[in-house]
């Protein structure tokens, strides 16, 4: 019998020259979500594991750098508001000092930014930099100062909270590349500094960690695990969103923890004012109802100013250039409508946290009129000052609009003042930034667990209430 002759098997990774191509498969498996980034040298569970805790350690460090580097920063504005308004408001004992010092403040803040070409970055500014490039750049660290001192020393209505937050970041991210430079890869020294700086400057660590997360930098491929560069070190970590809050929660108590050593050693300094509980209860809660109202006619009254007075710069400098009037004109004329509101309600003046801390104990021998009258004011100062040279932070300014309106509403209907503190604050600043989250947790301290669920009420409301705002929101 014939044997049959069998064909020889084709090879299957050995292709004809007419044949095509086998089909790749259309769709790949979905990456799995990593904690951190696969990094070449990284051989094994040990090293991974070492890299994340020395990463955590160093978030800690950090924190506790910004921290005591805010507390001091914090002590110079007092210093240099002190020799305005006691050195030498006590040389010239007139009644209308704040006119002077406000129009001499203008004149000066008008010529430093001539002369500087420098000027104060929000803190939304400073979270979205950071948050598209992963950096934040100054021009040095001494005009940035001065910069963000000069508004505080006259008595500017503007918080230190976007000034702050400018700096330490600029200079945080000048340190993570000289390391880098150096031969160290690490990110993290600069991607926590938001989360330290904001919570040393609100004393409140979930603030830091919610305006971290939300400004801190996104990966491009944040579920990706692959290496950015093939050589990276061990301490070159692309980390998950996950991971990052860990570190930003590191860095918030580390920040929180060199507020108290500083304080330990020169005392205590800034923060927010911390209010007693709610004693409504009860038909007594529905006051809640008019201090939302109150809270959201406040931020109708701050995003108009910010419009009116945005019209009133262009119209001061028309010609479009950057000519000395043009500069300089718009913060004299701020300084002139500032000092002259401060000669009748001077609680309009300066960032309003030690002024909320003095409402506490006086705001019953002052009147309902003379309280309301001096939140509406701080609420059409605070953007006044923003949009006409005078830069720095809505936070606090707005905080004190709705405590003094809040404490106004208590005088004149009799309400419990806590609750129409708690919420017509909440509702007002969440008006403001648009941006319940960050508002809730700014105030989570300031208000006893009581209030918290009255001060998180009011921030949703007054976030979705219609006030004139811009699309991209204002404020920090």
């Amino acid at each position: 019998m014939r044997r049959a002759r069998s064909r020889p098997r084709r090879r299957t990774g050995a292709a004809s020259a007419d044949a095509e191509p086998a089909a790749m498969p259309q769709t790949s498996p979905r990456p799995r979500r990593a904690l951190v980034r696969e990094v070449a040298g990284a051989t094994g569970a040990i090293d991974v594991m070492s890299s994340r805790l020395g990463m955590v350690v160093l978030a800690l460090a950090c924190g506790l750098a910004v921290g005591v580097v805010v507390s001091l920063l914090l002590r110079a504005t007092t210093a240099v508001t002190d020799l305005v308004w006691k050195g030498a408001a006590s040389l010239l004992p007139v009644p209308w000092f704040a006119l002077l010092a406000c129009t001499v403040g203008g004149l000066v803040i008008g010529l430093w930014a001539w002369w500087s070409a420098d000027r104060v970055h929000s803190l939304e500014e400073v979270m979205g930099e950071f948050r598209r490039t992963g950096s934040f750049r100054m021009r040095g660290l001494l005009r940035p100062t001065v910069s963000f001192l000069l508004p505080l020393a006259f008595g500017g209505s503007v918080g230190f909270e976007a000034g702050l937050t400018g700096i330490i970041t600029s200079a945080c991210c000048w340190v993570r590349d000289r390391l880098k430079a150096a031969g160290l890869r690490v990110a993290v020294v600069a991607d926590v500094t938001i989360a330290a700086c904001v919570s040393a400057i609100f004393a409140t660590p979930l603030a830091g960690i919610v305006c971290g997360v939300e400004g801190g930098h996104a990966p491009t491929d944040p579920e990706a695990a692959i290496p950015a560069e093939p050589d990276s070190a061990v301490d070159d970590f692309e980390l998950a969103r996950g991971a990052k809050v860990v570190l930003y929660a590191a860095a918030a108590v580390g920040a929180l923890g060199g507020l108290v050593a500083t304080g330990a050693v020169l005392g205590p300094s800034g923060g927010l004012p911390r209010f007693e509980a709610i004693g409504a209860h009860g038909v007594e809660l529905a006051w809640a109802v008019p201090a939302v109202a109150l809270g959201w006619a406040l931020s109708i009254v701050h995003h108009g100013s910010a419009r009116l007075f945005s019209h009133a710069a262009k119209a001061l400098a028309p010609s479009g250039e950057r000519s000395l009037a043009s500069v300089v004109l718009p913060p004299v004329a701020c300084g002139v409508v500032l000092g002259a509101v401060a000669c009748v309600l001077p609680y309009v003046l300066f960032p309003g946290e030690v002024q909320s801390e003095e409402l506490m104990a006086s705001w019953a021998a002052m009147g309902a009129p003379v309280l309301i009258a001096t939140g509406l004011a701080k609420a059409a100062a605070t953007p006044m000052c923003l949009s006409m040279g005078w830069m720095g932070g809505s936070f606090f300014p707005s905080i004190f609009s709705g405590v003094a309106a809040g404490f106004g509403l208590a005088a004149l209907t009799g309400c419990d003042p806590m609750l129409a503190v708690t919420v017509t604050t909440s509702a007002h600043l969440a008006g403001v930034t648009r941006k319940p989250v960050v508002t809730i947790a700014i105030l989570a301290l300031c208000f006893p667990v009581s209030g918290v669920l009255w001060s998180g009420l009011a921030a949703v409301v007054g976030s979705v209430l219609p006030v004139g705002a811009p699309r991209r929101g204002e404020g920090e």
